[in-house]
């Protein structure tokens, strides 16, 4: 067991430590540190996020049943994509189906899978309620496949057994979009 003397010796050594410590000025590494360099060639994470970024205007949506047939749906919208892997959605859905005009309005950061030609939104949120229940074939937690060239985008969703739910076409757009009805 340790007697009070013994403690209080620990303690005023270790101030002793921190208050030295405290008072020492940071210095610059002697050498550099080594990283390697980042890859931005074709197929890469950072070449394809230079693709992403930018404005899109959506073409077509389409909804797939549990059968694989495709049904228009009226909508427009648009997507942006910063160099910070943020992505913001805008849009309307004009379908009967989905009884009334359905806003689309939310954002978060994607995530890519270069490898897989897929991306998956994390930290999805909205300042406008959204039914995604209504959505199911393009709500937030589905995997989205993309295939990308310099103007045109398309995402197919994808459910949890990876059969696809929907499918969107995109064309780049040249500036910021005009901002959607509310």
């Amino acid at each position: 067991m340790r007697s009070r003397w013994d403690v209080l010796k620990v303690g005023v050594a270790a101030g002793a430590l921190a208050f030295a410590g405290w008072g020492c000025k940071a210095a610059p590494l002697d050498r550099p540190v080594r990283t390697s360099a980042v890859d931005t060639g074709i197929g890469s994470v950072e070449s394809t996020r230079r693709l992403f970024e930018g404005y899109w205007t959506l073409t077509s949506l389409e909804v797939v049943n549990a059968s694989g047939v495709r049904r228009p749906v009226k909508a427009t919208g648009q997507l942006q994509y910063d160099a910070f892997g943020n992505m913001k959605v805008q849009g309307l859905i004009d379908d009967p189906a989905l009884q009334g005009d359905v806003i689309l309005n939310y954002e978060g950061r994607i995530v890519i899978d270069v490898a897989r030609h897929r991306f998956y939104a994390q930290g999805i949120a909205s300042d406008q309620p959204v039914n995604f229940d209504e959505l199911a074939a393009i709500s937030p937690d589905k995997v989205r496949e993309y295939q990308i060239s310099s103007d045109t985008l398309a995402i197919t969703y994808l459910d949890a057994s990876s059969k696809p739910t929907a499918v969107a076409q995109w064309r780049r757009a040249s500036g910021p979009p005009p901002q959607p009805p509310k």
